[in-house]
């Protein structure tokens, strides 16, 4: 049988439904933009074979482009329960749950694993790096909430114990304010420096989430100088920037 004949494997696959190269053809139907016929081959090939990698992943390709953006990330997290590792289905999966917005928590360990398995993954260098940078400040604001109650602490346990007779409701004069501090925005003017071949409406997503907005205008910018959907970048544009008028 020649595998690289799709009529070949057609008939090869309708007598024998429960052959190990499914995905073979259902790659063959995904390439044509035959989404129905590549799902239904990955559906019937799974009931055989329920662990195959490849055929996970492809059922994920297939449901992302279909729209089915929680089917396409269920499979592709079926598609890496393997020891084996498999980066493009890693890929994927970040790019769904970027789109469906999970946790960072969530997107950080797989775009950790991303950058594990390609150290020149530029998408990924570029969440990391944030992850790695918002994760320390939470750290430290933590340990000086931390040192702050143990001061109060022993503050409250040396100062003697104050009667009721000796409490005397403030003034207004003496009270003591808080004042509260609203942060303005700032622009971040740090460089993407992201080649034309990663900018990707993913990389927007994801610079969007870590709060870059001028970075996430500036992918913008190369999509549309490669001619990607007008419509959605006008749309993220559009988006961006009523975002930033309104901080």
């Amino acid at each position: 049988m020649n595998i690289q004949s799709l009529l070949e494997l057609e008939l090869y696959f309708a007598d024998h439904m429960d052959t190990i190269l499914f995905p073979v053809l259902a790659e063959k139907y995904y390439s044509k933009g035959d989404y129905y016929r590549a799902r239904k081959v990955c559906e019937i090939g799974l009931g055989y074979h329920e662990y195959d990698q490849e055929g996970h992943y492809l059922l994920g390709l297939v449901e992302k482009e279909a729209g089915n953006l929680k089917a396409a990330e269920k499979a592709f997290i079926m598609s890496l329960n393997y020891p084996s590792d498999h980066l493009n289905a890693t890929l994927e999966l970040c790019s769904v749950q970027t789109e469906l917005e999970r946790s960072p928590k969530t997107l950080f360990t797989h775009w950790k694993k991303v950058l594990e398995l390609d150290p020149a993954n530029e998408a990924a260098q570029v969440f990391v790096q944030r992850m790695d940078m918002q994760l320390k400040k939470e750290v430290s604001a933590q340990q000086k909430e931390t040192k702050k109650r143990i001061v109060a602490s022993k503050k409250k346990l040396a100062d003697p114990p104050v009667s009721k007779k000796q409490k005397e409701p403030l003034s207004a004069e003496t009270k003591p304010t808080n004042p509260i501090t609203i942060p303005d925005y700032k622009e971040d003017t740090e460089p993407l420096k992201i080649s034309n071949r990663l900018a990707t409406f993913t990389m927007v997503t994801v610079l969007k989430n870590q709060g870059l907005l001028n970075q996430a205008l500036e992918v913008l910018n190369v999509l549309e100088q490669k001619g990607e959907s007008l419509d959605r970048i006008k749309r993220e544009r559009k988006e961006i920037n009523d975002f930033i008028s309104n901080n």
